[in-house]
């Protein structure tokens, strides 16, 4: 079955979170099995596109489009009392224009897969948009106002979110698993610790978040001060950005690990397998996880894992992939940081065994397959018409 497929992200062109990758590396591997592929993004009133190598690894080149709406994605909205509501305005925001683009030239495509946005959905329902709409939800407490999770034709997720929706909103929900690329993200010889000027026998932790409140970098800052006094080669490395940076790297001067700890800023995704290959411990330091990009990456990169107990990354190493402790408690955390720095041959076996489990079942080509058995259910959907209100 040969689809024209139009992805909905609201953030694709600005950073690369759990939504964004799921997008961007099922719509490649869609594409690989014959379908057409397209994507509609929002970028700021002001300036433009800030990731360049979007469709990078595409068979066949993507037709792009860009919708503008204001972006607050700078403000520390879950730091303050009351910010939610301006995350909540700047996404409706998005929502209006892409729905009017959609009406507009949405026909052209078989099927529309949307991340989360529920907004959009019911608008788009509600001006009688006759193609169907599949709703990725990425976590089960989305804000959705309007009704427009029931209102989608399909709704799939992975991880702890599937048990969740089809408890509640919607029993049909479908599991289309997150993927990696295991051939992208695999052990090798990497030039990154050269590069960014770290000790060959540096005992490198590597974390790969977004500067947000529940992925508690806190935590892991204060966990690595308590661990450092054990393992004087101990360095600990920050993949990602958001509001908290600036606050995090305070809190790590206060700590007394400033020098020991390198933020890497938002890191290309093409770049990602060298930083993984060139560290010893994957560390997950979030308060909840509906699943976990970076998990699976650093499992198919043959790293342990040391997490808190954050929903769904115990499920994924509950087969001897690393540790698993409190989460928010960082002296737990420090204690299997050190139990694991401090032997490199259990190390080296505990990696071998993530990366045998992400070559078997974590791949994309069966994540694919799975979304085109959701497409091809929803595609004979009665056409209508109507206009936004």
């Amino acid at each position: 079955m040969s689809l024209s497929v139009l992805f909905v992200n609201r953030m694709a062109a600005m950073e690369r979170g759990g939504g964004e990758t799921f997008d961007l590396e099922i719509a490649r591997h869609l594409q690989s099995q014959g379908c057409t592929i397209s994507f509609l993004t929002g970028i700021p009133l002001f300036g433009g596109l800030r990731r360049k190598d979007l469709f990078s690894g595409f068979r066949s080149p993507v037709s792009s489009f860009h919708v503008r709406s204001p972006y607050f994605g700078w403000f520390p909205w879950d730091k303050v009392r009351g910010g939610w509501r301006l995350r909540v305005a700047d996404f409706e925001m998005f929502e209006k224009v892409a729905a009017r683009w959609i009406l507009r030239h949405g026909v052209d495509y078989d099927v529309i897969q949307i991340c989360e946005l529920p907004n959009l959905v019911a608008w788009l329902k509600r001006g009688g948009f006759p193609k169907p709409l599949v709703m990725r939800v990425t976590a089960p407490n989305v804000y959705d106002p309007r009704g427009g999770m029931k209102q989608a034709d399909a709704v799939i997720a992975s991880g702890t979110s599937v048990e969740k929706l089809r408890a509640t909103e919607r029993p049909d929900c479908m599991e289309v698993p997150n993927g990696v690329d295991t051939d992208v993200f695999h052990p090798h010889e990497s030039g990154f610790r050269r590069k960014a000027g770290l000790e060959a026998d540096a005992l490198i932790v590597l974390y790969v978040a977004r500067f947000q409140a529940f992925k508690n970098h806190e935590v892991l800052l204060r966990a690595f001060a308590q661990m450092s006094g054990e393992c004087a080669r101990a360095v600990l490395l920050l993949a990602g950005s958001g509001p908290l940076e600036g606050r995090m790297k305070g809190l790590a001067a206060e700590l007394g690990v400033r020098d020991r700890v390198r933020f890497l800023g938002e890191v290309p995704f093409g770049d990602l397998p060298d930083v993984y290959a060139a560290a010893d411990i994957k560390v997950i330091s979030s308060d909840y996880e509906s699943f976990c990009f970076a998990a699976i990456e650093a499992m198919a990169s043959g790293l342990p894992i040391v997490t808190t107990d954050c929903g769904w990354v115990p499920k994924l190493i509950e087969y001897g992939g690393g540790r698993v402790v409190p989460a928010g408690d960082a002296s737990a955390l420090a204690a299997a940081l050190c139990a694991l720095a401090k032997d490199e041959p259990l190390r080296q076996e505990i990696g071998r065994r993530n990366r045998a489990r992400a070559v078997e079942q974590h791949g994309w080509p069966l994540s694919a397959r799975r979304l085109m058995d959701v497409y091809g259910s929803v595609c004979d959907v009665e056409e209508g018409k109507g206009e936004i209100g």
